[in-house]
């Protein structure tokens, strides 16, 4: 494992830990826990920027964990155990999004411990951060295994509250900054998604049959794009499938990608995954080495709870529970 100064952040040292095989390298900061550059091929296959800076004007959360909650909560506000609790209202100044204004991702995370492949990251959350109730302490794993990186996420609380984490890379199997994704091939094994209103909330669940949103075969990312469809920015509701071995997890397969010379399947225990195609990519600041930055420049495939959820009675963390979310991105040479 390698160590490199990154950064000073409010007195805080940011670092940057660089694990690495034979067949992947990847670059972690304890900011954010940050997944800086993931190289695989010779191709850095995740979008980041080159300089903390940079992290902190971009809005669109490169490579961060995400939390306490992942994707958006209406109205800022959910009921749990009787007792409405008002959250960071910072998506248009009514709804919440992604843990708030100052959620994990603009975090200085504690490095527990550092192998040559992995990293484990801690962050303690206090009662009241951005609204959430309980004192909550989650753990991020990052691990890689021959040609795949995992990310195994715990969580404590000593008060119900909600949780729900994800990993939010950006993913250009042509390399980060070289053009668009809309000609790599999507699969997702999703027979639902969620229907969204114009805050991107949801308001219900359709079968995916005879819609855009029918990714259960090898589709183009910008086959639908056009004047009506402006891209994917969707929570797809996973089919249970049998698990298959992938490292030390035995967890599904729930999606590929591919560029027709890099194939990415992801594979995790949660119950949805947001497909983000990166609609409103498009500006600054400018990826690592200056590189172009553009609308569909790149795709998330954020493993999740669905949208909203609190308000429809799951993500909650029980004070005797423990929290458990793994995923894993492996890719291949086609």
């Amino acid at each position: 494992m390698e160590k490199r100064f990154f950064a000073d952040y409010n007195g805080k040292e940011i670092n940057e830990y660089i694990l690495k095989n034979e067949q992947l390298e990847a670059h972690i900061l304890n900011f954010g826990g940050i997944l800086k550059n993931l190289i695989f091929n010779n191709t850095e296959v995740v979008c980041g920027f080159d300089a903390l800076e940079d992290y902190l004007a971009d809005k669109s959360y490169q490579g961060s964990l995400v939390g306490r909650y992942a994707n958006r909560i209406r109205n800022a506000e959910f009921k749990l155990n009787g007792k409405t609790y008002k959250v960071g209202a910072n998506e248009r100044g009514k709804n919440h999004l992604h843990g708030g204004k100052c959620g994990f991702n603009r975090k200085v995370w504690d490095v527990v411990e550092v192998t040559d492949t992995s990293i484990t990251l801690s962050l303690f959350s206090p009662d009241g951060d951005e609204g959430y109730p309980g004192n909550l302490t989650v753990t991020a794993t990052y691990k890689i295994c021959g040609s795949a990186i995992s990310v195994d996420y715990t969580g404590k609380t000593d008060e119900d509250t909600v949780l729900n984490m994800t990993n939010h890379s950006y993913f250009n199997l042509n390399g980060c900054g070289n053009g668009t994704v809309l000609s790599h091939k999507i699969k997702i094994n999703a027979d639902q998604y969620t229907v969204v209103d114009r805050e991107l909330l949801p308001i219900g669940r359709k079968n995916v049959e005879g819609t855009y949103f029918d990714l259960r075969d090898f589709c183009e990312i910008g086959k639908w794009v056009g004047d009506d469809f402006a891209g994917y920015d969707h929570n797809f509701v996973l089919k249970k499938l049998p698990a298959e071995k992938i490292c030390s997890f035995s967890l599904p397969k729930i999606a590929e990608a591919n560029n027709g010379i890099i194939s990415l399947s992801v594979y995790t225990d949660q119950p949805c995954v947001q497909l983000y195609a990166g609609v409103s990519l498009g500006g600054l600041p400018l990826f690592r080495g200056n590189s172009e930055r553009v609308n569909h420049g790149a795709f998330c495939l954020e493993t999740q709870f669905e949208p909203d959820s609190p308000n429809n009675g799951a993500a909650f963390l029980k004070k005797d529970d423990t929290y458990r979310h793994t995923v894993v991105y492996e890719f291949k040479k086609l």
